[in-house]
């Protein structure tokens, strides 16, 4: 009979997207040993699509409302920048930050009108500016933008660069976990992870699989916890001649999200990318991309109508965004960990709340440090990075 190869961890990770590896991070910082289970890319799925902005809660407040989702996010470009500057767990120095801070426009003053108040409140002090004419930089200091035009306290990075600073220290294994794999005990826990070639034996296990905790979940037979997809249709649109930017255009009349949302990436060839989200992603999903494009020219042609997009090249992307099941099917004001025995399901409903989700996964993981005294992984082929959407 032949012996099975076997790890042993405190902690095993599926998943290895920003979840997975922030958790993995904050698990190693606080002494426990652990490994994370990726199947294919590191971030292929929803991280490597994110537009990598940290909000700061404004964009859900344009309700008038400032609700949990607002309130679960005012401190996380704070958070962030505390990473990013090496003074907390887990150190992002060196990650690329595309931009330190966002705007948040209109392209006329009268639209202003129904948010001068929200903007000005006292949970968004601190964290918009109002920015007069003379302080204004491009692309908003073209004398033809007759708008307003506000400085948001809301960063951006490169999800290439923080995958790869995050996948640093950390023992990474490429595995395909099927529902097949897991292996339970008497008594419901998980005992163990058998892929083909070994087994990953843990004391505790994180599930943070994005859109693959739902296979999972089927497995650990937990019906109280579901997932559910909110779909995207976003917009690539490639020239050399677009400005950066970086930011939201304020809703149009009834709205209550960004009617766009821009952010500028550079392609591996040089190229400029714009980066489209907000309420053009979110309204395109039942739209062709034929339909999707003309629809992203038609709101650059409101939104922006000082930059001539006219030969630049488009190009559309779905993009799947799991998170936990809601009973109104509603989007998920904060980040999600379920413990279920020794597991724990993981979402963290957004790129922007991954502090709150490993704070909430660290304080669920109830085992003590130190646990394991197994020898370090035997080292295997390395798990690149996701290529970016504009590169694929």
């Amino acid at each position: 009979m032949t012996t099975r190869n076997r790890i042993r961890v405190d902690v095993a990770v599926v998943g290895g997207g920003v979840a997975g590896l922030w958790i993995a991070q904050r698990l190693r910082a606080d002494g426990r040993r652990c490994v994370v289970l990726e199947r294919s890319a590191l971030g292929d799925g929803q991280t490597i699509r994110s537009q990598g902005m940290i909000h700061g809660g404004l964009k859900y407040a344009f309700d008038g409302t400032f609700g949990t989702a607002s309130q679960a996010l005012a401190a996380m470009p704070s958070r962030w920048r505390a990473s990013i500057e090496g003074r907390a767990v887990p150190d992002l120095r060196g990650v690329r930050v595309l931009a330190e801070r966002c705007h948040l426009w209109s392209p006329n003053e009268g639209s202003l009108a129904r948010f001068g108040a929200l903007l000005a409140s006292r949970f968004m002090r601190g964290r918009v500016k109002p920015l007069a004419i003379d302080q204004r930089s491009a692309p908003f200091d073209d004398r033809r933008f007759g708008g307003v035009v506000y400085e948001l306290d809301e960063l951006v990075l490169d999800t290439t660069s923080l995958l790869e600073r995050l996948a640093r220290s950390v023992d990474v294994l490429r595995a395909d976990v099927t529902p097949q794999c897991i292996e339970r005990d008497s008594d419901g826990s998980v005992k163990a992870i058998r892929l083909s070639n070994v087994d990953v034996v843990a004391t505790a296990f994180v599930f943070a699989a994005g859109a693959g905790n739902a296979a999972l979940l089927a497995a650990l037979d937990v019906p109280e916890v579901a997932m559910q997809r909110r779909p995207l249709h976003q917009v690539i649109v490639r020239s050399d001649r677009l400005p950066a930017l970086f930011g939201h255009c304020l809703p149009a009349l009834g709205g209550t999200e960004p009617r766009l949302t821009v952010t500028t990436h550079t392609a591996a060839n040089g190229e400029r990318v714009w980066y489209l989200g907000g309420q053009l992603a979110n309204d395109g999903v039942e739209c062709d991309a034929a339909e999707q494009i003309r629809r992203a020219r038609d709101e650059l042609a409101a939104c922006v109508p000082w930059i001539d997009v006219g030969a630049a090249r488009f190009a559309t992307l779905c993009v799947d965004r799991a998170e936990p099941h809601r009973a109104d099917g509603a989007r998920p004001d904060d980040a999600f960990v379920a413990r279920v025995g020794n597991a724990l399901i993981c979402w963290p409903t957004k790129l922007a709340l991954a502090p709150d989700l490993g704070d909430r996964a660290m304080a669920a993981v109830t085992m003590p440090s130190n646990r394991s005294d197994g020898a370090a992984l035997a080292p295997g082929a390395p798990v690149a990075v996701a290529t970016a959407p504009w590169d694929c």
